[in-house]
């Protein structure tokens, strides 16, 4: 549960950076209003509501995911998010029990077909078309950094990590 809500919680501040990013600079030939005063329309790239097309993170992470045959393949066990802010993939564990013997499979975003429950934010269905077997098969997706000592400070500089594979260090 804290897995997950961690991820949603990055994705939300990673879904965020962009917005804030393309906020316009200041005219210094004008005053600003204050914050009170400002409006949707003079704010250019925040978003107020959520679309019939997008979806919460924390409703995609746990969701099952079927495929052509309608049997259960896995569920979503994370996003990986781009730079540009855009979802690049979905993380499946696939095969094993109980998370036992699991493989991480990473598919393009745009492979899942996802469907929305008439009339509520909740997800009715995620499919697929690769079947159970494609993806026990396909490669197994490594988190960056993972068994490796690795940077996450952004400077350059290494810093030291104990290589974890924990959900915790993804």
């Amino acid at each position: 549960m804290i897995k997950r809500t961690l991820t949603a919680t990055a994705i939300a501040a990673a879904l965020a950076v962009p917005a804030f990013a393309q906020q316009p600079a200041a005219n210094p030939g004008m005053a600003s209003p204050s914050s009170a005063q400002q409006s949707s329309s003079q704010n250019p790239g925040f978003v107020q509501n959520q679309s019939a097309n997008e979806w919460r993170g924390s409703k995609l992470i746990g969701a099952s995911v079927y495929g052509p045959d309608n049997a259960s393949i896995g569920e979503i066990s994370d996003v990986i998010i781009g730079s540009d802010g855009s979802i690049k993939a979905a993380v499946i564990g696939v095969g094993g029990f109980l998370g036992v013997g699991q493989k991480d499979v990473a598919v393009p975003f745009d492979a899942l077909n996802v469907t929305r429950t008439p009339d509520s934010n909740s997800i009715n269905k995620i499919t697929v078309s690769y079947t159970k077997d494609q993806l026990k098969s396909a490669p197994q997706f490594a988190y960056l950094g993972t068994g490796s000592n690795a940077s996450t400070t952004g400077s350059g500089s290494s810093s030291s990590t104990s290589g974890s594979t924990s959900p915790m260090s993804r």
